[in-house]
């Protein structure tokens, strides 16, 4: 019968596992981390799985986690918590353990996770990542919120951090990927040295190539002087490519060649200089089928999605609204100096019902504008301004789009060519009905659509939808 430990300083919590699992598995509990490390020392080589509360009185969950897996590192400890919040769950992953559960939890939940990390125990799975002998900060950026999804984030920021591979971290514009790539780099062994970020899609081609490697004087017309580039910037530390999509073909070939070989040349010189820099990378686009399509280079995107994160759009784990509310409130207050007590009902099931079409980013900067406008301490329903629901009317004219179509199909139009034009038509309805709720503001429009301003301007000019 294989065996678990309890740990947690509630009573309540220990006798549910013993009621739910004792007629299958084997039921240690202790009360408090000495009591655990007691249990733990005359009985480790029997204990398949701990599940370690995080606060108790005395020694904390995570300086029990850590004396656990000095005296042996396969053990699989799942830690539970009531409060959930990035930073102890990064740490929980980066000091190894097996899974990270924000109580109250299920029963099947409970099962699965039992059942996976007794299967690692038989294994004698290595589950921690970590050398001991580093030291990390106890504080990194803050992600916000408790739900499965974003607590699964944690976890991947914090085996991730205490590795050197490249990362990809997809998701959609203003799902936060530059803060899960702060995240990365400031509970790693490179925290201290430089972080350099780089949005790729602001650079225009020309100036992307000379931007990430350099040049030499006169390599181009107006190289005026030597240009040290990002990479040779960035030696030792973190490089974060954003939009990486958005790079030129040439630009990914020589990044390749970074990530192969360390080296590089600057543009006009043959030298090859060696850098040693962690990439991470991001997109909001789907790689798979820019690869499909040729704009992305099928090597350079194995060579980056070698540990892959992705971010979940905030409409698909709106139970971290009232948290993240709750956050952005708290820091709009020490920027405008204001205090407010907190948000009305009616108010925050406006932002729970709402799509969220610009995310975490959009949420932010709602939160912002209504603690400058409300008159008291206490955001209402009126100081909310939403972006744009859709209407009936514009799902009428897409209709017409798709019967007009149709039209042209029962006339004989290849089926290429009706395809296209099936897209052409709901595309740009949606870029001018994104535009007119955007009262003209193009980067509120693209955050709307999920897409770059880079890549709504191309689309703008393709449909000849007026700039003004």
């Amino acid at each position: 019968m294989n065996t678990l430990l309890v740990v947690d300083d509630e009573k309540s919590v220990r006798y549910s596992f013993t009621s739910m699992f004792e007629d299958e598995y084997r039921i240690l509990t202790a009360g408090d981390g000495s009591e655990a490390l007691d249990i733990f020392e005359k009985e480790a080589d029997n204990i398949d799985v701990v599940f370690l509360d995080v606060r108790m009185p005395g020694l904390g969950g995570i300086d029990v986690l850590k004396k656990m897996k000095e005296k042996r590192p396969s053990v699989p400890v799942v830690i539970m918590t009531a409060f959930s919040d990035s930073d102890t769950a990064i740490e929980a992953m980066k000091e190894g353990a097996f899974d990270y559960l924000v109580k109250p939890f299920y029963d099947d939940r409970l099962k699965d996770v039992i059942e996976k990390a007794i299967a690692s125990s038989r294994l004698q799975h290595e589950a921690y990542l970590y050398n001991d002998s580093k030291s990390y900060p106890a504080k990194a950026e803050t992600l916000v919120g408790k739900s499965r999804a974003i607590v699964d984030v944690c976890k991947l920021i914090g085996q991730a951090a205490v590795t050197d591979v490249p990362v990809l971290i997809s998701g959609e514009s203003g799902t936060g990927k530059e803060l899960v790539a702060r995240a990365i780099y400031n509970y790693s062994g490179r925290k201290g040295r430089t972080f350099l970020a780089v949005n790729c899609a602001a650079l225009p081609e020309g100036v992307m190539e000379s931007e990430l490697f350099g040049c030499e004087k006169g390599a181009f017309t107006g190289a005026e002087q030597r240009r040290i580039g990002r990479f040779e910037q960035c030696d030792g530390g973190v490089i974060f490519l954003d939009e990486i999509g958005d790079m030129s073909l040439s630009a990914q070939s020589k990044l390749l060649r970074v990530l192969q070989d360390s080296g590089f040349e600057r543009l006009g010189s043959n030298r090859t200089i060696k850098t040693n820099v962690r990439i991470i990378a991001a997109s909001n686009r789907n790689l798979y089928d820019e690869v499909s399509a040729g704009r992305f280079r099928e090597d350079l995107f194995h060579r980056l999605n070698v540990f892959p994160i992705n971010i979940p759009p905030l409409r698909e784990r709106k139970e971290d609204i009232p948290a993240l509310t709750e956050y952005f409130i708290t820091r709009t207050e020490r920027h405008t100096g204001r205090h407010i007590k907190g948000i009305a009902s009616g108010a925050l099931e406006l932002l729970m019902s709402y799509g969220w079409p610009g995310n975490v980013r959009e949420l932010e900067n709602v939160i912002r504008r209504a603690a400058v406008v409300v008159k008291s301490d206490i955001i209402g329903a009126n100081d909310i301004n939403l972006g744009p629901a859709p209407h009936r009317e514009d799902l009428q004219e897409l209709a017409r789009a798709v019967h007009l179509i149709w039209d042209r199909v029962t006339a004989g139009k290849n089926s290429s060519d009706i395809f296209y034009s099936v897209i052409s038509s709901a595309e740009k309805i949606l870029i001018e009905k994104a535009l007119s709720g955007a009262k003209g503001n193009k980067a509120r429009a693209a955050s709307m659509l999920g897409i770059t301003r880079v890549t709504l301007r191309k689309k703008m000019q393709e449909y000849n939808i007026p700039s003004e």
